[in-house]
């Protein structure tokens, strides 16, 4: 198999590149998740104080956020034609009909690397328990949560390697190539575990510093100004989204590259020979 050179430079460059240059499919592509995003923040705090009632948004968000990086990775690999959220509601973007036994096998997937990562979370979470017991320190459910979160960042720290490559899978679902496995993205990215690592941090690192820092500024200001907890929600949820969206929008991009390069867009596209822009394969739609 001939494969074009993969580098983290040219990923993200290019990313950014791609961002720049498609702002309006970005904006068309944000506007009803970013909606979604801020009513959901914004229905969770009216819960919270007119009824004491606590909502996890953090198990809604991701919906929102998913299917934004669905849809970027058909304008990236694909073209504004086939990057709708309606064609994901419609067709599922497979152009195939209804398939039990696919859906049993994805049910099994998305259980087995759950387990994958829950063993270890909480074996890391009991060992750090029972540590702190030994030295006389009460546990709270404040600490459990804690240790919860330490332990899951350790395990998710711990397998990024393995989530970077296999993370072309989604690029694969976006494009309908239901039988591309794990196992063939883990064939196909052997000796580029690194570099997908580093085009990972690259593309997260710098908008979510920034991201983390200026919703962090603006909370502080919307306290000091004594700010309607709706009107502050709105104004802070609706950046937050904002740069969240942006952030995933380059970092699907660059990982899309990594796709496009060392799997191949189209499922008889074995040789990997250079091609142009990804624009040009808006109408090669052999999923």
């Amino acid at each position: 198999m001939i494969r074009r050179k993969f580098t983290v430079n040219h990923s993200i460059t290019g990313s950014y590149s791609f961002f720049i240059h498609h702002l309006p499919h970005f904006f068309r592509l944000i506007y009803g998740p970013l909606i979604g995003w801020v009513v959901t923040k914004v229905m969770a705090e009216i819960m919270l104080h007119r009824y004491n009632i606590q909502i996890n948004s953090s198990y809604i968000i991701p919906l929102f956020t998913s299917a934004f990086a669905i849809v970027w990775y058909r304008q990236f690999l694909l073209g504004t034609q086939f990057a709708s959220y309606r064609l994901l509601l419609k067709k599922g973007f497979s152009d195939q009909p209804f398939d039990w036994n696919r859906l049993w096998r994805t049910g099994v997937r998305i259980i087995a690397i759950s387990m994958a990562l829950l063993v270890p979370t909480l074996i890391i979470s009991i060992s750090m328990m029972l540590y702190y017991q030994s030295k006389g320190i009460f546990i709270s459910e404040h600490t459990i949560q804690e240790l919860a979160i330490k332990s899951t960042f350790v395990v998710m720290l711990i397998f990024s390697p393995i989530f970077v490559r296999l993370s072309l899978y989604t690029a694969g679902f976006a494009l309908g190539r239901t039988s591309l496995s794990f196992m063939d993205i883990w064939r196909r990215t052997r000796g580029y575990t690194v570099t997908l690592w580093w085009v990972a941090l690259r593309g997260f690192l710098p908008l979510s510093i920034y991201s983390y820092i200026i919703t962090q500024l603006l909370e502080k200001l919307a306290g000091r100004i004594s700010a309607h907890y709706i009107i502050s929600t709105i104004f802070i949820e609706t950046l937050a989204g904002f740069l969240t969206f942006m952030m995933l929008a380059v970092v699907v991009a660059a990982n899309a590259e990594a796709f496009r390069v060392l799997v191949g867009v189209r499922s008889d596209d074995r040789s990997h020979k250079d091609t142009t822009h990804p624009s040009s394969h808006k109408k090669s739609r052999t999923l």
